[in-house]
């Protein structure tokens, strides 16, 4: 049992935010299948649907006996409300603006995606489902790219779910510890945070992107300033005022090749800027990153 706990580790970490009966069918998925156990990045619950899990790129059922032979597990109201209300910290109120803006963050840098029921002005009702993202750290494995680029501007670009957080985070480790530079985590969602503090890096959690980026450029002297999922006009504004004072960023942003980049008009501005010195494009195989960078706009 001490194997298959340290195996399946990163799981655990979302039990403190799933009912009992969904903790039983992980628990039991995990002592029957402790390879894909441990290579589980999101837990999904859906109202009257199945209980997912996504394990490289693929999605399983387990059953209630944590078994994949062909049943699935159905979640009820009463599981989505508790898992809700876990995540919540038995608050909703203080998670409002969250919950608007459909995710809910929580402590140990879990994060969990909200599918919601709401009104036009935006307010949510009621809540269909929700996803919680496993936080993990795999250290070390930004070094590979670090050595091919540098400590430059960059912007690294992938699908969801490919593990862009888990680089960033890894690299926020790096600049710190091993190149020793005053590091600037801008962290609205609260999933940077690491299992090990880097010792010279500082986070500024649950601000709004463009907001932190201008609050660390002007308040805190960065030699480097790290941010993930970059997309808004505020956010491509603050980010050309960052790097007019010469802070080197890096930061992530969806898209799946360059001309997918190019296409989101934000990001376009910032690559017609020449704000970014390289564009690396993620891909992963299992837990191996592999990596294709680009030059930005001369």
């Amino acid at each position: 049992m001490t194997n298959i706990i340290n195996k399946t580790e990163p799981l655990y970490r979302a039990y403190p935010y799933l009912p009992k009966r969904i903790v039983t069918v992980l628990g039991l998925f995990g002592m029957k299948y402790p390879g894909l156990a441990s290579d589980v990045t999101e837990i999904r619950l859906r109202l009257g649907g199945a209980l997912s899990l996504s394990v490289s790129g693929k999605n399983v059922t387990p059953d209630e006996t944590g078994s994949l032979a062909g049943g699935h597990t159905v979640c009820t109201s009463a599981d989505i409300d508790e898992t809700a209300d876990l995540l919540c910290g038995s608050s909703f109120h203080s998670h409002k603006a969250e919950l608007e803006s459909g995710y809910v963050s929580s402590g140990g840098a879990v994060r969990a995606g909200i599918s919601t029921y709401g009104l036009p002005d935006g307010s949510v009702w009621g809540i269909d489902g929700v996803c919680i993202r496993i936080p993990r750290d795999f250290p070390g494995c930004s070094l590979p790219l670090l050595g091919l680029t540098g400590v430059r501007p960059m912007l690294i670009c992938s699908p969801p779910g490919v593990g862009k957080t888990t680089l960033l985070r890894d690299i926020a480790y790096q600049l710190s510890d091993r190149y020793g530079l005053r590091t600037v985590v801008c962290d609205p969602k609260y999933e940077l945070l690491p299992d090990k503090r880097p010792l010279l890096c500082d986070y500024i959690c649950g601000k709004e992107k463009a907001s932190a980026i201008e609050c660390a450029t002007r308040c805190l002297s960065p030699q480097a300033i790290i941010c993930d999922e970059l997309g808004g006009d505020a956010e491509a504004r603050a980010v050309l005022t960052a790097q007019s004072g010469g802070v080197p960023l890096i930061a992530t942003a969806h898209a799946d090749r360059m001309e997918s980049m190019l296409r989101r008009p934000n990001l376009k501005l910032l690559y017609d800027s020449g704000v970014f010195e390289k564009y690396v494009f993620l891909h992963r195989d299992g837990t191996a990153f592999s990596f294709d960078i680009k030059d930005g706009a001369a």
